[in-house]
């Protein structure tokens, strides 16, 4: 869990509360979310290499990649398309790692039948 987050009332209220850049872990959060908020925005970072945003529409948003998968970049550098190529392809691998990790986390897929 990052630093940013958003919590809200259910059911048509608008009370909203956002912290940015703000540590989660303390009192007052655990009080908003005892006083029945629930989050609807919740900053992640997944094994140190990406960063993002996950709201409670299941989207991910702000997919960023981190200091190590920057550094992987930069020795891959070479033409503006062989840099976009590159940027691409790594941004594919490690997505398609971070998914299973991110339904996993929630709790698995359900099963249809």
């Amino acid at each position: 869990i990052d630093r940013d987050c958003e919590l809200r009332l259910p059911a048509g209220e608008h009370a909203t509360v956002r912290y940015v850049r703000h540590d989660l872990s303390g009192d007052e959060v655990r009080q908003h979310l005892a006083n029945g908020k629930q989050p609807t925005r919740l900053a992640l970072t997944w094994a140190d290499r990406l960063s993002f945003v996950f709201t409670d529409t299941l989207e991910i948003k702000r997919l960023a990649f981190l200091d190590v998968l920057e550094d992987e970049l930069q020795q891959q550098a070479g033409s503006a398309d062989e840099s976009f190529d590159a940027s691409f392809a790594l941004m594919a691998g490690e997505f398609s790692r971070l998914l299973p990790d991110l339904v996993a986390a929630l709790g698995g897929e359900v099963d249809a039948g």
